[in-house]
Parts: structure tokens; C-alpha cells; sequence
């Protein structure tokens, strides 16, 4: 196959790949009714706290008289206590606030003719268009160029479902939350522990009452099986674990190892836990499977006999009953493991047994990808039981090539010579870079406002495609993939200087970037060489290692977009003079939650609504005791102590109680009194917990003030 025909049999294959209008219409209303959203409840809370923070910047000015050429040690949401007329005071406050690192966009508070106000009135188009593009980002970065590399990574590792859940897509969905902890806390040792666990706290009964009450109503009700009960009570005792540890008035070592700790052996027992039913349990089904097919054949051909004789007396057929296998009674462990286990099929008539027609087929969580359920139809369900996939494992082992690696058609060849692979690669990305531009120009499925959000979004487009190595079905190119291979380390160190103050142009810093930088070079030229063309399957020994890759540098995008959406929702709270905390539990508490709520409801309407619950409680634990144990632990090797003194505020307190009320009323009304279901009415109380709490945190924040 020569050059050329390779590359015609890449231009057809592309082809057949366009872009998913539904998809780009679900993005463009969400990052709209976010963004919505979040200025209309900043509004409110704009209104609710302005008499009293007038009457306490008074009284700051009394005591002010002195002028300051440094407010490092000032957390920014002092501006207008600490310096509440004075612009020039105002000024360098806006610039050396949080050590240093200033509000997003500080010239605001340094206009001498103008407000801050007025400036922000003028500034207020572009400030809205890029908070509605940064919420596009946002879901963008994670659905296109962060999850496939690490479902790729997840499935081809042959990782059981929910392990792979509590690690590898926790880690995903929880990325930016974390890493939004970690800045908070660190950047502001007196404030940004409080701002951060009130959007942690925020987060989790957001997550935990809205979406999962969402759930709820979409799939009619959901049961109550035994990992939901275990996830939710892991919840539950790590909000008592944390309050603990805040009550005594410091984190100390001991309180960052258990919360690190704590997630860890919470991952082993569900490793554990879905080890034993791939070992045990399942073989043991499928035993009980077979014999059923057995019975339900032999009933068959009876019925069928006695329907040709007539009467079925004169010619019935004696047949053997089917040999019994004595099956090993299982043990207590054993049936602890089974109830932790988040696949068992206990008998519906046993009481709390849940057919299969009522969950949908329980299978690993694939969002992304040539069957991901957020890119397939949202009214195909997964195939039930008897299917050609019947359980959760088959499908992990049996449709994990189809996942990020699918058998592409007859262009596959690997090049020549290097050459012509250079020149395959080349036409490949401008074969790609026109594929792309016709999709968004010349795509009649797509409404103007969508496409103006993607011109909007294409510089950042190309930025992603060309650092962020990608070697999965749907996304794959050999020639970018070759091309992102060698950028990367480009971004990787712009991030690691913009984001975390690592100074570049040092020679250690230099030597080891310039390493680096051989080393990408080098495997995106072999990449190029040796890769397949079109639709070809990459070796799993190479594709592994660089989806991995991928995953991390994707990784690093998540956590650039949402600091820099979590700076820009601070900056017009900061304006708007509303109290960090409550900027945490509610504006920043929703934005963090927007992955959650899509990924959620999307499995919920694919029939995988057991799935979409214990995700509501798992990821929240994940983002509690990584966040603070990670984000404690960066602040004292910062500052050089081995404690840090906390205090509780009264929202802090009020989302403690209510996640654990949450939890208490998931496992109430569940386990006790709908006996292993949780009713389609329970969504409603749960939205009703969720306004009481909200409502609660900032009637405590106003009378504080």
C-alpha cells in the first residue's frame, strides 16, 4: 500500500467521524444555565450580606489609619475590611493578597476615576463569555482529553469495575476538586481551609442530595444493595472522622495519615469485596445459570411434546432429572464480601433482590468512547441478563478492544519508511485540522450559539489536541498523537510554573525539562514510524504507557481550568463582598459538581441508576479525605510546622450535619422502611434536605456578621 492510499484510506475513516451535536447542545446549555445560575445566586447573596458587611467595614475603618505596601498575609476576601476606601490601599491589596498571589484581575481595584464596580460594570460581557467558556472547558477537558486515556488505562489493566472506580475514576472525576482543595488551603493558611471545606462539605450534600435525588426521579427509584449502603456509610464516617479531628483546634500528622489512610483501606475492601465475586461468586452463578437454562429447556420440550400428542398421557417421555451439584455453603465472610460487592443477584422474591429489569445490566462505567453511554444514545439501555454479555466481567475482558482500541478497517499499515511516515503524519493532522474546522463551520446540525461557543473554544482545542496524547477509538490519530507526544513537556512545564511556582529557567530545572523533553520527542518519532495509520489498533505495550501519559497531562488541563474558574468565582464574590464560606458551600459547591451531575444522570437514563447512587456517595469521600489530608499536608511543608490550628464556622458545622443526615435518611428509608428500595418520592425529600441546608448555612453566615 503506497503513501498516497493510506492516506485516502485515513481521509474515508475520518470521515465517518463527525461531531456529536447532542453532545456540544447538552454542553452549551449547561455551561449556560451554570453560569446563569451561579451570577444569580452570587446576586442573591450579594444582597443578603451588603448592610452588614457595610457597618463591619466602618468599624475596620476606624482602627485602619496606617498604609500598607504589603498585604501578603491578608486572605483576599479581607479587601474591603481591611482596606475598605482607600483605592491605592486597595490596590496593593488586590495585588500581594493570599502570599502574594493577588485576586484575578487586580487592575479592577485600581482605577482612580472609576469604582470597582464600574470597572467590573464595563468589563461584565467578556467576564460572563469567559465564565460560560471556562464551564465549557471544564466539561469539555474532562469528557474529550481526560477520561478516555483513563478508561483506556482502567480496561485494558483488567481492574474490577468498582475498584477501578474508587482509584482511577475518582481520581478523574475528583481531580479538580482536589487539586482546588490543595491551592485553597495552601494559598491561605488562616482562610483557605474554611473556604475549602465548606465547598468540600457544600459539594458533598450537593452530590449527595440534588443529584442523587435526580437520580432518583429519572429511573423511577433505585434499590438499596449492598455497596450503596457501603459507600453511603463511608460518607458518613468520614464527615464524624473530620469533625473529630477540626473540633480539637488543630491537623496535625496523625489526623493527615487517617484521612489518607482511611480512603486506602476503604479501596482495599472494595478490591476485596468485587475480587471474591469475580473468584467466588460469579462461577457459582453461573452454575446456578446453566441449571436453570437446563430446567427451562427440558419444561420446554415437554410442553412442546404434550401440545403434538394431544393429551400428553399416552407418549410421555421419562427423562432424567438433571444431575444435582452439591454447591459449598458459603461462609460468613463470604456473605459479607456479597454484600459489599456491588453485583450481587440475589432473587427479587427474596425481598431484596432486584431483578435485572429494574437496574439495567450491571457493567464497568464507560463513559467515553465508541459505547460510552454519555456518547451513545441515551435511550439505549445495556443489554439484560442472557445478553451477549451477561455480566459485568465479560464485558471488561470480552468488549475492552472496542472501548479505546476498536479494529478499524484496512488502512491500518504501518509506513514504509521514515520519509513517508512523516509525511503520512503531516497529512493525517491536516486532514484532521480540517475535519475539525468543517465540523464546527460547516456542520448544519449545530445551532449558531453552539458554534460560537466552539470558535470561542478552538484556540484551547488545538492547545488540548496538541499536548494531550490520546491513542483511543474516537479520538485516535497517529501523526497528532506523535505531534502531542512531543508538545507536552512544553505545557507540562508552563504548568508546573504557573500553577505551582516551580522556577523553569534554573539549570536543574533545565536539565531534567530538557530530559524529558529528548524523551517525548523521541517516542513520538517512534510513534510516527512504527504506529498504524487510520483506524489501526496501536500494540497494547505502547498504547498503555502513553494513555497513562495522556491521563496525566489531561489531568494537569482539569486542574488549570477549574483554579482558574475557581479564581473567577472568587473574584466577583470578593466583589460582591459575600464571606468566603459561603462562596464555598454554595457558588463554588455547584461548579465543582457539574461533572458529577452530567456523568450521574447520564448513567441514570442508561439504566445503570444503582452505579449513578454510589458514585454520588463514593466521590465525595474520595475528594474529603484526599483533598484535606493532601492539601494539610502541602500547607505545613510549606509554612515548616508539624500542626496548623483550625476552627469550625457555623456552615462548616451545618454541612457536616446535614451530609450526615443525608446519609442517615438514604439508609433509613432504604434498608428500614422500604426494605431494600429507595422510592422515586425520596428525591423530593432529598431536594427539600438540600434547600433547608442551604438556607441554614448562610441564615448562620449572616448572624455571624
Amino acid at each position: 500500500m503506497t503513501a498516497s492510499s493510506v492516506v485516502r484510506s485515513y481521509q474515508e475513516t475520518r470521515t465517518q467521524r463527525r461531531m456529536d451535536p447532542t453532545r456540544h447542545r447538552f454542553q452549551t446549555k449547561m455551561s449556560l444555565s451554570l453560569t446563569a445560575f451561579a451570577l444569580v445566586g452570587l446576586t442573591v447573596l450579594s444582597l443578603c450580606f451588603s448592610s452588614s458587611n457595610s457597618s463591619q467595614q466602618h468599624r475596620q475603618l476606624e482602627d485602619n489609619i496606617f498604609v500598607h505596601d504589603d498585604y501578603s498575609g491578608n486572605s483576599c476576601h479581607d479587601l474591603f475590611t481591611v482596606a475598605p476606601d482607600s483605592r491605592e490601599d486597595q490596590c496593593t491589596f488586590a495585588r500581594t493578597c493570599n502570599d502574594g498571589a493577588g485576586i484575578w484581575l487586580p487592575f479592577v481595584f485600581c482605577s482612580k476615576r472609576l469604582s470597582p464596580t464600574a470597572v467590573c460594570a464595563m468589563l461584565s460581557p467578556f467576564v460572563i463569555l469567559w465564565l460560560i467558556l471556562m464551564f465549557r472547558l471544564l466539561g469539555s477537558t474532562a469528557e474529550d482529553y481526560f477520561s478516555p486515556s483513563l478508561e483506556y488505562f482502567s480496561v485494558k489493566a483488567k481492574l474490577p469495575p468498582r475498584f477501578a472506580g474508587v482509584t482511577l475514576l475518582a481520581l478523574g472525576n475528583g481531580a479538580a476538586d482536589v487539586s482546588a482543595t490543595i491551592n485553597a488551603v495552601t494559598s491561605d493558611m488562616k482562610n483557605g481551609y474554611q473556604m475549602s471545606l465548606g465547598a468540600l462539605t457544600g459539594a458533598a450534600m450537593f452530590v449527595g442530595g440534588v443529584v442523587s435525588a435526580v437520580v432518583i426521579l429519572v429511573a423511577g427509584g433505585v434499590p438499596c444493595r449492598g455497596a450503596l449502603v457501603r459507600d453511603v456509610l463511608m460518607l458518613f464516617l468520614t464527615m464524624i472522622v473530620i469533625w473529630v479531628h477540626f473540633a480539637t483546634g488543630e491537623i496535625g500528622p496523625e489526623a493527615i495519615s487517617l484521612f489518607l489512610s482511611l480512603y486506602g483501606i476503604f479501596v482495599l475492601v472494595v478490591l476485596v469485596a468485587d475480587a471474591y465475586h469475580r473468584g467466588v461468586v460469579l462461577p457459582r452463578q453461573a452454575l446456578q445459570d446453566h441449571e436453570s437454562e437446563r430446567e427451562r429447556q427440558m419444561q420446554a420440550a415437554e410442553e412442546i411434546h404434550e401440545l403434538a400428542s394431544g393429551s400428553g398421557t399416552n407418549l410421555e417421555i421419562q427423562q432424567p432429572p438433571p444431575p444435582q451439584q452439591q454447591q459449598p455453603a458459603p461462609t460468613a465472610l463470604g456473605n459479607v464480601l456479597s454484600a459489599l460487592s456491588n453485583y450481587d443477584r440475589t432473587p427479587a422474591n427474596e425481598g431484596w433482590g432486584v431483578g435485572a429489569d429494574e437496574i439495567g445490566q450491571e457493567r464497568p462505567v464507560m463513559l467515553h468512547g465508541a459505547r460510552g453511554i454519555i456518547r451513545g444514545d441515551p435511550n439505549e439501555r445495556p443489554p439484560l441478563e442472557g445478553d451477549e454479555h451477561g455480566t459485568p466481567y465479560s464485558v471488561l475482558e470480552d468488549a475492552q478492544d472496542r472501548i479505546c482500541a476498536e479494529p478499524g478497517p484496512a488502512g491500518g499499515s504501518i509506513s514504509y519508511n521514515w520519509p513517508a511516515a512523516f509525511e503520512e503524519g503531516k497529512q493525517e493532522i491536516l486532514d484532521h485540522a480540517h475535519q475539525v474546522w468543517d465540523d464546527i463551520a460547516y456542520n448544519g446540525d449545530i445551532h449558531w450559539a453552539e458554534k460560537g461557543m466552539l470558535f470561542c473554544e478552538l484556540p484551547f482545542t488545538f492547545l488540548r489536541q496538541v499536548t494531550v496524547p490520546i491513542p483511543c477509538d474516537g479520538y485516535y490519530c497517529r501523526g497528532l498523537v506523535s505531534l502531542s507526544m512531543a508538545v507536552s513537556p512544553i505545557y507540562l512545564g508552563l504548568y508546573l510554573w504557573a500553577e505551582h511556582g516551580v522556577p523553569l529557567f534554573t539549570w536543574e530545572v533545565m536539565f531534567y525539562m530538557g530530559v524529558l523533553w529528548a524523551v517525548a520527542i523521541g517516542m513520538g518519532a517512534l510513534v510516527l514510524r512504527y504506529a498504524p495509520a487510520g483506524e489501526g489498533n496501536m500494540a497494547l505495550f505502547a498504547a498503555t504507557p502513553i494513555a497513562l501519559y495522556g491521563f496525566i497531562i489531561g489531568a494537569m488541563w482539569v486542574d488549570a481550568i477549574a483554579d482558574h474558574l475557581v479564581n473567577m468565582l472568587d473574584f466577583i464574590g470578593i466583589l460582591l463582598r459575600i464571606p468566603g464560606p459561603v462562596i464555598g458551600l454554595t457558588i463554588l459547591a455547584w461548579g465543582n459538581s457539574v461533572a458529577d451531575l452530567s456523568a450521574n444522570v447520564a448513567m441514570a437514563r442508561k439504566g445503570l441508576a444503582n452505579m449513578a447512587m454510589t458514585a454520588c456517595f463514593a466521590g465525595p469521600v474520595f475528594n474529603l479525605l484526599i483533598g484535606l489530608g493532601l492539601g494539610f499536608y502541602s500547607l505545613g511543608a510549606k509554612e515548616g510546622t508539624s500542626s496548623i490550628p483550625v476552627e469550625i464556622t457555623g456552615s462548616v458545622r451545618a454541612g457536616f450535619i446535614f451530609v450526615m443526615l443525608n446519609c442517615t435518611a438514604i439508609v433509613g428509608v432504604g434498608v428500614f422502611l422500604c426494605h431494600g428500595r429507595i422510592p422515586k418520592q425520596h428525591g423530593y425529600l432529598a431536594l427539600s434536605l438540600y434547600s433547608v441546608y442551604v438556607i441554614t448555612s448562610i441564615a448562620l453566615e449572616y448572624t455571624k456578621k
